[in-house]
């Protein structure tokens, strides 16, 4: 592909890249928007046709939200002694 095109076109492409990027997610929700699309146009509508379905990157998962210990905890580590709160809480 490189013999084919010349320098500039490499450096235009280099440039374009810089600012859209092809990465796996962003592939990933075209294409399986695009399949949602097609299903959508020929299935009866009974059924919600979501694009997470035809997904082939597995979802995140979601971040669980840290109890109050667990935050204090981590806070005695950061500076490598214990750290007191208030104990009238």
């Amino acid at each position: 592909m490189l013999s084919e095109m010349s320098a500039t076109e490499l450096v235009e492409w280099a440039s374009f890249y810089k600012e859209n990027h092809f990465s796996d997610a962003l592939l990933d929700a075209e294409f399986s928007t695009l399949k949602a699309t097609v299903v959508a146009l020929f299935s009866s509508g009974e059924e919600p046709i979501n694009p997470g379905d035809f997904s082939l990157l597995t979802p995140p998962e979601p971040e669980k939200e840290q109890t109050d210990d667990e935050l204090m905890l981590i806070g005695e580590g950061i500076f490598g002694g214990v750290r007191y709160g208030r104990t009238d809480c």
